[in-house]
């Protein structure tokens, strides 16, 4: 993970589906949420649109921030996992939202504000810190936005935007996306 994230890798974008994503997500981090008594609750609109992403990028994002919300319920607690479309409001471009919400221990405003440096960790005893950093490099190289709501004791929640049409460098007059 280190190393990917310093070689900084360019998308390799193709049609994806979130959804089928997510419950690929949860096939592979089912029994370490079990053992820590992590109930998954995926709340997926059936509606979201395919977009043009790189898979391999968003699963290393969506597993990282899955992991950070175990992290964050040692005694167990609920993550939910949700995704719905949000069209043309207030003259935006359409995008997919996805909301990792935890019940865990939650964050001050002071590592809200770091939590998306290099080195950045709640935990001092354990992980890189590289784990947020991670998250908003390869959110940011589909062109999305994430978020963080959180209160201390009542948990957090990452709110990510992607958007459904994607202009790629190499050609910028043509809009990529949903057919």
């Amino acid at each position: 993970q280190i190393l990917d994230f310093s070689r900084r890798a360019a998308p390799k974008f193709a049609q994806l589906q979130i959804n089928r994503l997510i419950d690929d997500l949860s096939l592979l981090t089912r029994h370490k949420l079990q053992a820590q008594r992590i109930e998954l609750v995926r709340e997926t609109d059936p509606e979201i649109p395919e977009l043009m992403a790189d898979a391999t990028q968003l699963e290393q994002a969506f597993l990282n921030l899955t992991l950070n919300a175990a992290d964050a319920m040692p005694k167990g607690g609920r993550l939910t996992i949700s995704t719905h479309y949000r069209g043309n409001e207030d003259g935006k471009e359409p995008t997919v939202v996805l909301e990792f919400c935890d019940t865990g221990k939650g964050m001050t405003d002071a590592q809200q504000k770091a939590a998306f440096s290099s080195w950045f960790t709640a935990d001092k005893t354990a992980g890189t810190g590289l784990g947020l950093a991670i998250v908003l490099r390869v959110i940011e190289a589909h062109g999305g936005t994430i978020t963080i709501r959180s209160e201390v004791g009542a948990g957090t929640t990452f709110v990510l935007e992607l958007p459904v049409e994607r202009h790629l460098p190499d050609d910028g007059d043509t809009p990529t996306g949903p057919r």
